[in-house]
Order: structure tokens, then sequence, then C-alpha cells
């Protein structure tokens, strides 16, 4: 076969192909790779600028905040004398001297005026949220959510001390979990809060506290969470100090500190500056593209991270539909230039493939099309058409059988069900003769009527029911009986409403409840039916309980091995007329529902007996 000149053309014209089409995808997906890596990285650096422009209006937001603060005449005169009072009040002894209700009263004027520039500083639109004033003697006052004088310990804030130390420089700290504020954020991120500090001078430039601007640490880094969010490459990013300390996302694995510390201490600089390279996760090894950004301002870096994964996912994607419709072109090609060979062997396949795919389900339903193969060959026409014959016959042999099977089976409950109509009959009438013989015109002529439907109800030609009519029919049999028995009978139906549309076997209730009503009646009344329905996840369930004698066990045995073997081989025993509803509603129920029917049969501790059925749940009974 490998040394047919066929074959030889063949394998070279399939070669170049594929030869081809593997330098093709090999170029464009290294161009690709390159392009998409320049546009991440692109993208990338345009998300950092932006975001750190965000974090350095952010930061310096807070700054003019503070020097609004530190440059107040106002704030400084009033609170240099806040911070005295109590000093004069400790050193108040002559009579000459302020009295202490006089000191409390120009202390309370100088926080009211405190509390009104401090408000005017903040602004309508909440440029910060809180601001709080330090004095050195352990004492601040706070305005914003938290208006309010409070004490402090010196040395509880590290921060008065580093600036003592540093009088030209400002703090930044945090973020950290803020409770007080985060009373006032209904979202997650609201916990926490970032603070700026710096000193606040009197009028002789003596530092007399330290100003405190505090604000959400989510209004601040909006940019960053917002990238989080919503990114075209699903990236990470994250905001670090100068040291290496994540301050964005709050909550972080503590491991990639260290990592950043190498890659920044690597790359500091007194400038503003931005950088990208590959990167490896060591948290999962995962390769990673990474853009650096820091911004001298806030001497803040802020870190973005892609993988190349997600990044190349698009390329992989069209790669693959790209091999796809690269194999569907070679796959044509190499059946241009191997027509010549397949000019027998393809009618075969056609023919074997036929054979192959060829399932019951298949047959009629237009996926095996009657037409010629036209091979040029008589004997492979003659034998496609000879099975598309066989299939079409097969089909027709099927369909035959397959009626003749749903013919045996509605010939099958037809019998069962006429075998229940003169049991009723019989009983029914020798109860008008009762009614008739004893002068009971009135209730004789109720009972005819409700007679009437009974037997219009047996003779309808449905197999199924609705459970309401099948419930009505059983009702009125009751009724018919009550007249006879009076307050001897009595019966309790409880039936949810949304059972009421189930459909059941007609003629499956009241029988029942005629054996149990045969049954009670060798007691001493009361004679007591109940019909009790239900739901589960099974499907629906009817049960027919009395206070009779129960059944004979011997009986009650002899039923339950006759369902025993019909259940085993699923032939029908000789059915009788008489003794037989019980059996008949089994077979009924097994024909409608096979294996999911429900039926129980049982006697009750407290005497009498209970008949359960059911089925599955649906608009079909």
């Amino acid at each position: 076969m490998w040394r047919s000149l066929k074959s030889a053309l063949f394998l070279t014209y399939s070669a170049i192909i594929l030869v081809v089409f593997a330098t093709f995808v090999l170029v464009f997906y290294s161009w690709t790779t390159g392009q998409l890596r320049g546009q991440a990285i692109n993208t990338l650096n345009s998300f950092g600028s932006t975001i750190q422009e965000q974090l350095a209006e952010q930061v310096e937001q807070l700054n003019r905040v503070s020097l609004n603060v530190m440059y107040s005449n106002l704030v400084k005169e009033r609170f240099a004398r806040y911070a005295s009072l109590r000093t004069e009040a400790d050193d108040s002894g002559g009579a000459s001297e302020p009295s202490p209700e006089q000191l409390r009263k120009q202390q309370s004027d100088d926080l009211k005026a405190l509390t009104e520039a401090l408000i005017a500083i903040i602004g309508p639109s909440r440029l910060v949220e809180q601001i709080y004033l330090y004095a050195f003697d352990g004492r601040y006052y706070g305005t914003g959510f938290d208006t309010r004088e409070l004490t402090y310990r010196p040395e509880d804030k590290p921060f008065i001390s580093a600036l003592r130390l540093e009088q030209s420089k400002r703090l930044l700290a945090g973020p950290e979990i803020d409770h007080q504020l985060a009373k006032f954020s209904s979202s997650e991120d609201g916990k926490y809060a970032m603070s700026l500090y710096r000193l606040l001078y009197d009028a002789y430039n003596v530092p007399i506290g330290v100003i405190e601007v505090r604000q959400f640490a989510n209004r601040i880094f909006a940019g960053a969470i917002e990238f989080s969010r919503s990114n075209p490459y699903n990236g990470r990013i994250y905001i670090a100090d100068r040291n290496g300390s994540i301050l964005y996302p709050f909550e972080h694995d503590d491991r990639l500190e260290d990592t950043f510390r190498e890659l920044i201490a690597a790359r500091h600089a007194g400038s503003d500056f931005y950088t990208s390279f590959p990167f490896t996760d060591p948290l999962n090894g995962e390769k990673q593209l990474m853009s650096i950004h820091y911004t001298a301002s806030t001497e803040w870096y802020t870190i973005l991270t892609t993988s190349e994964k997600d990044l190349f996912r698009p390329l992989r994607e069209f790669t693959y539909q790209l091999f796809g419709t690269a194999f569907l072109l070679i796959a044509f090609g190499v059946g241009l230039s191997f027509y010549a060979a397949k000019k027998i062997t393809f009618p075969l396949y056609r023919i074997r493939r036929l054979i192959r795919n060829l399932s019951l389900e298949h047959l009629g339903s237009g996926l095996i099309a009657r037409r010629r193969l036209n091979s040029g060959f008589v004997e492979l026409n003659e034998l496609h058409d000879a099975f598309l014959d066989m299939s079409f016959r097969l089909k027709d042999s099927l369909d035959h059988l397959l009626l003749a099977e749903t013919q045996s089976l509605q010939a099958r409950l037809s019998a069962l069900q006429s075998q229940m109509n003169p049991h009723f009959l019989y009983n029914t009438l020798a109860n008008l003769q009762e009614m008739a013989e004893q002068n009971m015109n009135d209730t004789l002529v109720l009972t005819i009527e409700r007679m009437s439907d009974f037997l219009r109800y047996m003779t309808s030609k449905e197999r199924q029911v609705p459970l309401r009519d099948e419930l009505d029919h059983t009702v009125n049999y009751l009724e018919i009986n009550k007249v006879r028995f009076g307050d001897r009978l009595e019966y309790r139906v409880r039936m949810p409403d949304t059972m009421l549309a189930q459909v059941v076997p007609k003629l499956s209730i009241q029988p029942l409840v005629e054996n149990s009503l045969k049954f009670a009646a060798a007691n001493a009344p009361p004679w007591r039916i109940d019909i009790v329905g239900t739901t589960d996840e099974a499907g629906w369930l009817i049960e027919v309980s009395d206070n009779g004698g129960g059944f004979d066990e011997e009986k009650l045995a002899a039923l339950r091995e006759k369902m025993a073997a019909y259940e085993q081989d699923k032939s029908f025993p000789a059915l009788e007329v008489n003794g037989m509803g019980l059996l008949n509603l089994y077979l009924r129920l097994d024909l409608l529902h096979g294996e999911k029917k429900r039926f129980t049969i049982r006697n009750l501790p407290e005497g009498g007996a209970s008949i359960a059925f059911g089925g599955p749940t649906d608009k079909e009974g």
C-alpha cells in the first residue's frame, strides 16, 4: 500500500501542508504573544500612572487640610489657650486670678471656636472625615464624625515623639482598623482609615501640639479598589510604602512583603519612575507580568501584576480555532489529492459509517436519507440501496411491533377496569331494593339520582381521572350508604387542595372504601373510614383506613405472595370478579407507573386495616 504512487503523492502533499501550517502558526503565535505582552505592559503602565496620580491627589488633599489647620490663626490662638488653660487652672490660687468656673467657660468657648474653624476647613464636601488636635499635656480634641474631648498617654502615640524629633516632617500612618469611623460606613473596607500627622505651632513658631487628619482608606485607595474589581487582564494591584510594607489590599499574605522589599530595594530611586518586567509569584509559582510605579510625593509604590495565563487566554482560544479551521482545510486538501485512491474506498467508507451510526432512534427520523450513492460502481450502489431498504423495512416492523404492544397494554387496562363494574353494581342494586321495600321514597329518589351519577361515572371511558372526580365519586358512594346506615357510618376526607388536580386511576379509591365498609360493618358501630392524601419527594400517596377487624393474616399473606410473583415474572394472574379489587388496583398502578408505584397493605395496631397507594407527581399522574 505504502509503495503505490498515490500513497507517495498523498504523503508528500500532506507533509508540505503540515510544514507550512506549523510554520505559520509558530510565527503567528510568537508575533501575537509579543503584541499582547506589549499591549498589556502599556495598559498596566497606564493604569499604574492613573492610580498613582489618584493616590498623590488624595494624600495631597490630606496634606492641604493639615496645612489649612496649621496656618489658621484662629486655630492656633484658640488651641494654644485651650492647651494652657489647665495649667492656669492648676496654678491659680490668688484672688486676682480667674476662678475655675471662668476657666471652664473660657475653655468651652475655645472648643466651640475650634469646632467651627475645623468644620469650616473640612468643608461641606467633607475633604476629610476627621481632624484631631493633640496637646502635649495628654488631652486631644476631635471634630468630624467624632466630636469630643479625650485624654491619651503620650507613650501610646509614637507619632508624637517622631514629629518632635523631626519638626519639619509629616507622617502618614495606616491603613488600620478605626472602630469609630467604621460605624459610619456600610462597606467592609470602610473599617480601615489612614492618618496624616504634622506639628501645630503657635504664633512664635513653638510647637503646641499635633494635627491628625484622618480619612477612610477606601477613599484614598479608590482607584486601586476599582482596578481590583474590574480590569481587562484580571490583574492584581498592591500599594506598598518605601519599606516594602503592603498598604493595599488591607488583608494580604505577609509573605509577599519580603518579595516586594527585594524588588523595591533593587529599583529604589529618589524621583518618580515606573518599570515593567516578567515576574514569578513566590506563593504559587505562576508566571506574571509586573509593573512598578513610584511617586516621590507619597513615597509609595504601586505594583500591578497580571498572570500570563490570563493574558494569553484569548490567544490560546484563537489558536485552537485556527487549528480547527486549518485541520478542516488540510482534510479538504488531502481529500482532493487522494481523490483517485478514494474512488473505490470512499463509497465503502460511507456504507460502513452508515451502518456504524445506525441506531433504533435514528430509524424514520430523517437522518438516513433515501438517495443513491452514485459511486460509479453498480455493485456498491446496489449494496447501499439494499441497506437503505433494509433500514426502512426494519423501521416499519418496529412500528407494527410497538403498535401491537400498545394495543395489548390498552386491552389489559380495559379488562382490568371492566372487572370492577359488576361488583359495584350488585351491591348498589341491593341497597336500592331494600329502600324500595321500606317505602323510603324521598331517600330512594335521592339515592337513584346519586346512583345515576355513580353509574355515569363508572361507565365513562376515561381510565385516568383527576383526583377531584374520583373523590366526588367516592363521597357519592358513601352518601348512598349513609342513607341506609345513618349515624352508624362515619367518614372523613382530608385531601390537600394541591392534590385535587393530580391524575389517578379511575375507580381506585371507591373500591377500597367499599372493602373498608364491608370489613368495618362486621364490628359494632360506629364504622369509621378515613381517606387521607399526602405528598412528598417520592410523589403523591392516598391512604384509606377503617376501624374494622382488619385482614385475615392468611389472606393477606396470599395477596402479598401474588404481588411478589407478579413482580418476579410480570405475568398476569387469573383475574376474577370477586375479591380481586386490591390486586386489580395493584396491577393498574404497575401498568401506569412501573417501579415508581406505591402500594402498601397493613393491619393497624389499634384495629382495622390501612391501604395506601400512590405514584410520581406529574401532569399525567
